[in-house]
C-alpha cells in the first residue's frame, strides 16, 4: 500500500484525494507515505517556540460545516486550568488548546491547489485532525525560506 500512496503523490494527486481515491482514512495516508513524519509530541512546545518566530501561519480549523483560515503570528501561551491558553496582544489568534488531546503530529509536504504545501497537522486520539498550520508564502506565493528551513529541521 505504501508503494500505492507515493506513487499516487509522485503524480501530483493530494495526499487527501489519494485517500479518497484509495478509500483508506487521511490519517492512514499519512502514517504510510513518504511525505509526511511523525513529530515527537514530547517536543510540542518546541515545536510552538519555532512557529512562534515565523512572521506569521497560516492556522487552518476544518469542522464538517466551517473551515476556519487565519493568517497571522502564532500566539505564545501560558499552561494552566489543563490548557495552554494564548493570550498574545500581537496576535488575532487567541484561545485555549487542549495540548493533552493531541496524540499525534505530522509534518506534512503536499499539494494544494496545484503547488507545493508545507503543513504541521495535529491529531487526537480518534485521529480526527484537531488543527493545522501551514507554512507562510511570501507576496509571490512562495513558501517562506526561512520556515521551509525550519519545517526540515523540525
Amino acid at each position: 500500500m505504501k508503494n500505492k500512496i507515493d506513487e499516487l503523490s509522485k503524480k501530483g494527486l493530494s495526499l487527501n484525494e489519494i485517500a479518497k481515491k484509495l478509500k483508506l482514512d487521511y490519517f492512514d495516508i499519512l502514517r504510510k507515505c513518504e511525505k509526511a513524519r511523525e513529530y515527537d509530541i514530547n517536543k510540542i512546545d518546541y515545536l510552538f517556540k519555532v512557529v512562534r518566530t515565523w512572521e506569521k501561519v497560516f492556522l487552518l480549523l476544518i469542522t464538517p460545516n466551517f473551515v476556519l483560515e487565519i493568517k497571522d503570528k502564532f500566539p505564545s501561551g501560558v499552561y494552566a486550568h489543563g490548557f495552554l491558553n494564548f493570550h498574545d496582544k500581537t496576535t488575532s489568534i487567541g484561545g485555549h488548546l487542549s495540548v493533552k488531546n493531541i496524540k499525534h503530529i505530522f509534518l506534512v509536504e503536499d499539494f494544494m491547489f496545484g503547488r507545493k504545501s508545507y503543513s504541521i497537522k495535529f491529531f487526537s486520539e480518534d485521529k480526527k485532525e484537531i488543527f493545522a498550520i501551514y507554512l507562510p508564502r511570501n507576496e509571490k506565493k512562495e513558501v517562506i525560506s526561512q520556515c521551509l528551513e525550519d519545517f526540515y529541521n523540525l
